[in-house]
């Protein structure tokens, strides 16, 4: 299996279904329980059944890995778009899936839709009023009531307050920057390409590390934390959507070895702190390309399609 990251995967019944976004355009089936997997790993060679499957694998892969970022120019993505999707790609294959509660689960997650956003764009209002109408007859047969459609106001441009901020207050002793590992935070916790960037400063006779990564694309990120050597350190958001720390430092920590003067920034009880990877920069540079290309790609989801619009 390729890395989690590149991979769009649907779990079937007794089988893996994924496809290596930066790899060859055929599906990968990884079988685990070959009875189950014989009930429908036959009805992957007509070519609609595929497409589907296909087309539920990549908005999994969105809701977990999409790579927003106000720097790269990607958007975030609506949520409310990509769960309604999301529920009926899931109904559409349902009877392969592993988890046979899984449409139920996926309505339980709608949001109201922002049909009146997308007014804008006559394409996809009107694609957006057919996946509204396939919603609610979906969700009606299942019992559930579909929220009704928002009002929802345009997401204001993102700031980027990346580099702002004043004059640092002391003797800068040492400063980095270090990339957000993707696995270690929510999707759209951090900006997907921004770096976080640390300083150590020496002020009134004790050495300060502080932390900073930029705005989230998402708007409210979760509380994230980081770790610096020995040290680790809250990251707290700012009025301006900056994510900032600091802690005092001991004397030995001026003596760490350069491969140990990383900030890992990480989101307590999602991961715990893990080395970097040397092949995420060249795979997740990779990945904000495809995510980009999708935003103009005729056969992209209308979630994506719509995500500079929103």
């Amino acid at each position: 299996m390729t890395h989690p990251e590149q991979t769009a995967l649907v779990e079937a019944a007794g089988a893996l279904v994924s496809w290596d976004l930066l790899g060859a355009p055929e599906p990968v089936v990884e079988v685990h329980a070959a009875d189950r997997a014989a009930a429908w790993q036959w009805e992957l060679a007509e070519p609609a059944v595929l497409t589907a499957v296909h087309r539920l694998a990549l908005l999994n892969w969105a809701r977990f890995w999409w790579p927003a970022s106000a720097l790269a120019g990607v958007p975030v993505l609506h949520p409310a778009l990509l769960a309604a999707e999301h529920a009926l790609a899931t109904h559409a294959v349902s009877h392969l899936l592993d988890d046979e509660q899984a449409t139920e689960r996926a309505l339980a997650a709608l949001l109201p839709l922002p049909l009146e956003a997308l007014s804008a764009n006559e394409n996809l209002h009107a694609e957006a009023l057919a996946l509204a109408e396939r919603l609610a007859e979906l969700a009606e047969d299942f019992g559930v009531q579909a929220p009704a459609p928002a009002a929802a106001a345009r997401r204001d441009d993102y700031a980027l307050a990346a580099g702002g901020g004043g004059q640092p207050g002391g003797l800068v002793v040492q400063r980095g920057s270090a990339p957000v590992d993707w696995s270690l935070v929510p999707a759209g916790a951090a900006d997907a390409v921004a770096e976080a960037s640390w300083i150590i400063l020496r002020r009134n006779g004790i050495s300060v590390l502080e932390a900073s990564i930029p705005p989230s694309p998402g708007g409210f990120p979760p509380r994230l934390a980081a770790r610096f050597g020995p040290v680790e350190l809250d990251l707290e958001p700012t009025p301006t959507g900056e994510l900032t720390g600091s802690i005092p430092l001991p004397a030995t920590a001026l003596l760490l070895p350069a491969d140990q003067r990383v900030l890992t920034v990480y989101a307590p009880e999602f991961a715990a702190p893990a080395p970097p990877d040397p092949a995420a920069p060249a795979r997740r540079a990779a990945l904000v390309g495809f995510a980009l290309s999708r935003l103009e790609d005729p056969a992209a989801s209308l979630t994506e399609r719509a995500g500079r619009l929103l």
